[in-house]
């Protein structure tokens, strides 16, 4: 009787879950799961804000690579069994760092992706209206030195402006 009981706490404190084997995040209970019908779908609307870690800029639901299909086996398992996404992303965070993330939150250091883009924007802007405001005040046509009676008029000019009367 003794041994019997030994060998059940042994049992379970390898598996403290017997219904639940491998594929659980640690210390993350899930909720209750998905329609069978939808976990494909929720499957793929995560995989494609997780990046490929092979692939150069291409998200877990683009690529073809041996990584990203396992990492899609993966999201699909955790779905089924109730994970939602904010608790998928954050396993694979925890595993990979926030680089794993295609869209990284505004916080910490991620702040600089987020500003720096908008800053050199608006400096391009300003910059461009600054010249179009610089060339709108310029008159149209420069006078020549002969129009305004600085000079007296060269054969060459008067040809042209003959030519250009014909």
């Amino acid at each position: 009787m003794k041994a019997l009981l030994l060998l059940a706490a042994l049992a379970l404190a390898q598996n403290p879950d017997p219904g639940v084997g491998e594929g659980l995040i640690e210390n993350m209970p899930p909720g209750p799961p998905p329609p069978a019908a939808q976990v494909e779908d929720m499957a793929y609307d995560i995989a494609t804000r997780l990046r490929c870690p092979v692939c150069q800029g291409l998200s877990v639901a683009d690529s073809s690579s041996e990584a990203a299909v396992m990492f899609q086996r993966r999201i699909r398992e955790l779905v089924a069994v109730g994970y939602d996404e904010d608790q998928i992303n954050d396993y694979f965070v925890d595993r990979y760092g926030e680089w794993i993330l295609l869209d990284p939150p505004a916080q910490g250091m991620n702040w600089i992706l987020w500003i720096v883009p908008a800053l050199l924007g608006g400096v391009g802007v300003t910059w461009s209206a600054g010249v179009v405001m610089q060339w709108s005040k310029e008159p149209d046509e420069a006078p020549l030195p002969s129009d305004e009676g600085l000079v007296d008029m060269d054969d060459y000019e008067k040809a042209l402006l003959a030519e250009l009367e014909d």
